[in-house]
């Protein structure tokens, strides 16, 4: 008889194109993310293995028993028993999954794991070939799919190609993948002269590993007829031409208009369950940074709730019937009068997701039917979500002081309260000046107090 009746393998692995894992060094310590699934651990018939970049700090996982989940001392020393940490001893600038499956030591306790649970499974970030050959050597699920899925319909162009088919509004540009300068160029030249007449266009890599923008390029229309020549006339570009180039014949790009209107840039979350429905998870304002998401609000503008929820579920659908299971998620803009357009869905956890599981254990509750998050006396949930990046002023604190400063000021998330600041990713502080930060009340006024309030007191030299 198995010793448990589930173990779930947290191991947050970002399959991204090497250049992001170069550029953004904080992202080694984003694995902490999966920390919020410890959550289920108050389930005695649960067990958990984290895998993680670097060693997660002793306090770190205190402060998520006791401030975070308010594990008891019964809970907590049966959640330790529970629970097993394991990183890699490589520490090249590799994925993880990519470490993971290169260490056997490590290999062998996940199998052993496995063959202890009546079910296993690796609750990932997303999906890769490294993780597909993991799952089948542990013998174990995967919560997000596989990675051939991913890479035809987690691409730019698949992934337009199915909001199309869902008929979601969307900017305009076809889904076709284009392989050549001179196809981008033709397409660029149709938009330019179309309806709308484009003054600037996108050019998305359409490769699934591409993500936070880098393989994005910003042409104007204008310059690129002056000039003739494609990247001149490229006023946002974050790689060598060289290997945009190569991206761009071996992946292959799409391009669509750039809407010059944007006022917000709500995101929506949907799950399919095993047996194909579908579920809307949770609508949020997204929070932008040169382009990049850099936090989230929510829950989103309730003027687009249904429209988004609606895209949400018509999405889920088409994906459903392909043979997606697992998480998904849209982002749409909004655009001066034309509403909400989809600009883009992924096959995996998004931004917010982490954010949205630490509020519903922080509450207590999951979002209800109508996408909003209640306290179990029906009061209101709002919150504000942040990424700091501050090296200098970050860099001094260490995960205690980072916690016990905000506790000192009553910042910090009080229960009986209902409201105050969670931390997340602690372990980036002193390595890479980095934290992020929820801060949850009745209203957004108070939320925003609430963060700003914390922030100041993280930055305070």
């Amino acid at each position: 008889m198995a010793d448990f009746d589930s173990t779930r393998i947290l191991i947050y692995a970002f399959n991204y194109a090497d250049r992001i894992l170069q550029e953004v060094p904080y992202l080694r310590f984003s694995a902490e993310r999966s920390l919020c699934f410890l959550w289920d651990l108050r389930d005695p018939a649960v067990r958990a293995v984290v895998i993680t970049s670097e060693p997660v700090d002793p306090y770190t996982l205190e402060y998520h028993f006791r401030d975070v989940f308010r594990f008891d001392d019964r809970t907590i020393e049966s959640v330790r028993e529970r629970l097993t940490l394991l990183t890699p001893d490589s520490h090249q600038l590799r994925p993880l999954d990519d470490l993971v499956l290169n260490e056997d030591r490590i290999v062998d306790v996940l199998r052993s794991a496995a063959q202890d649970s009546t079910r296993t499974t690796i609750v990932h970030f997303m999906a890769s070939d490294s993780l597909d050959e993991l799952a089948r050597r542990v013998g174990a699920g995967l919560e997000e799919g596989s990675q051939p899925f991913v890479t035809r319909w987690g691409s730019k162009g698949g992934g337009k190609e199915i909001l199309l088919r869902a008929g979601v509004a969307v900017p305009d540009g076809s889904a076709e993948e284009l392989r050549s300068e001179e196809g981008v160029l033709r397409e660029i030249e149709r938009l330019s002269s179309g309806p709308r007449r484009a003054r600037r266009v996108m050019v998305k890599l359409s490769a699934s590993t591409y993500a936070a923008s880098i393989g994005n390029v910003l042409i104007d229309c204008e310059k690129l007829t002056d000039t003739g020549n494609l990247l001149a006339a490229a006023e946002v570009i974050r790689m060598p031409a060289d290997d945009f180039y190569q991206e761009l014949a071996e992946g292959g790009a799409i391009v669509e208009e750039f809407l010059e209107e944007v006022t917000s840039s709500p995101s929506g979350q949907g799950y399919i369950r095993a047996d194909g429905s579908v579920k809307v998870v949770a609508c949020h304002d997204q929070v932008l940074s040169g382009g990049q998401y850099w936090g989230c609000r929510f829950p989103a503008e309730e003027r687009w709730r249904p429209v988004i929820t609606d895209a949400v579920r018509r999405t889920g659908a088409v994906l459903s019937e392909l043979g997606h299971r697992g998480t998904f998620g849209i982002d749409f803009v909004i655009a001066g009068e034309r509403g909400p357009l989809a600009v883009e869905i992924n096959l995996r956890k998004v931004g917010p997701s982490h954010v949205l599981r630490y509020a519903e254990a922080l509450v207590g509750r999951e979002v209800d039917e109508d996408g909003l998050l209640r306290h179990a006396d029906g009061r209101p949930v709002c919150y504000v979500h942040g990424r700091l990046l501050e090296p200098e002023a970050l860099g001094r604190l260490d995960p205690k002081a980072a916690v016990e400063r905000l506790k000192a000021e009553g910042l910090l998330y009080r229960p009986d309260k209902g409201e105050g600041v969670v931390l997340h990713v602690l372990g980036a502080l002193r390595s890479c000046g980095f934290v992020e930060l929820t801060a949850l009340a009745p209203d957004f006024e108070a939320a925003d107090a609430y963060s700003k309030a914390a922030e100041a007191a993280l930055m305070r030299v």
